[in-house]
């Protein structure tokens, strides 16, 4: 069933919220159905996949208009993206070196720089995917449990 981009949850809505300054308000639209259809398409990730789960009517030509000639900068929004990432792990980052660097032995010389290793995960098991087959243990899923 197509979804509205209104369905958006709180979360992922603050998320792009941080772009709104990247784009036109037309192209703004297609950000969030490009991002949307991504998380949501449960088929190929292809521009009419997405357009048939998203419930807004725009076309197939907008939509890749929006992709390949609109003068959007992939750098701006990787730029925000990089600068909200880090703004957001400064703390811990800094949090683990310090634990890190009280951790090393007490040698002479200069002690070894610590390093500090992140992932980024992006899951997507949150938003209802009412098509898919049941599984065992589906009913312990932790998105079910925060509601």
């Amino acid at each position: 069933m197509p979804k509205p981009i209104v369905c958006l949850s709180e979360r992922l809505r603050q998320f792009l919220e941080l772009f709104r300054s990247c784009f036109s308000p037309r192209q703004w639209k297609y950000f969030v159905i490009v991002l949307l259809g991504l998380v949501e398409c449960e088929e190929r990730k292809t521009l009419s996949g997405m357009l048939r789960m998203i419930g807004e009517q725009v076309s197939l030509c907008g939509l890749s208009r929006f992709l390949n000639k609109w003068s959007w900068s992939p750098e701006k929004v990787t730029e925000t993206w990089l600068c909200h990432f880090r703004q957001r792990l400064e703390a811990s980052v800094q949090t683990e070196h310090a634990r890190l660097k009280a951790q090393q032995p007490k040698r002479l010389g200069r002690p070894k720089q610590t390093v500090v290793t992140g992932f980024l995960i992006f899951d997507d098991s949150v938003h209802e995917k009412p098509k898919g087959r049941k599984m065992r243990g589906l009913e312990r899923n932790p998105s079910n449990l925060m509601a």
